[in-house]
């Protein structure tokens, strides 16, 4: 949660504690299928139903996850990933691109503030592929 606003941070931390939200940390994703996701955590091996992953990587993106999706990447020191500035997806259809990950390896060039506006996106990106 350090990338969070403290009003942020605290809003999904009680969600967590009261358990309307159910938070895993330290886990490691083994696969994602259209309606689950399988993960291995400190407590054993986990699934959990799923309409759609957004996977928060962290400050550097996880370039394995993102090839293993199909993610094509610029030929760029920074091995950027292509995505549509319009719609914030990647090449690989359903795969969407939010935040840090989107400057690959320049993690300097996306912060919340900056990329507040990229689940919006994102978001009338699904929508519209829905209808």
């Amino acid at each position: 949660f350090s990338g969070l606003g403290n009003v942020y941070k605290g809003q999904i931390v009680k969600r967590i504690k009261e358990g309307s939200i159910k938070g895993y940390f330290e886990f490691k994703v083994n696969s994602i299928t259209p309606d689950m996701i399988f993960f291995d955590t400190p407590d054993g091996p986990k699934q959990c139903p799923n309409d759609f992953v957004l996977a928060m990587t962290g400050y550097q993106p996880n370039f394995g996850l993102l090839e293993s999706l199909g993610v094509a990447f610029h030929n760029d020191p920074y091995r950027t990933p292509k995505y549509s500035e319009t719609t914030m997806e990647s090449n690989s259809f359903g795969v969407f691109l939010a935040g840090v990950v989107c400057g690959g390896l320049k993690t300097n060039k996306w912060f919340i503030e900056n990329s507040r506006q990229h689940a919006p996106i994102i978001m009338d990106a699904i929508v519209k592929q829905s209808c």
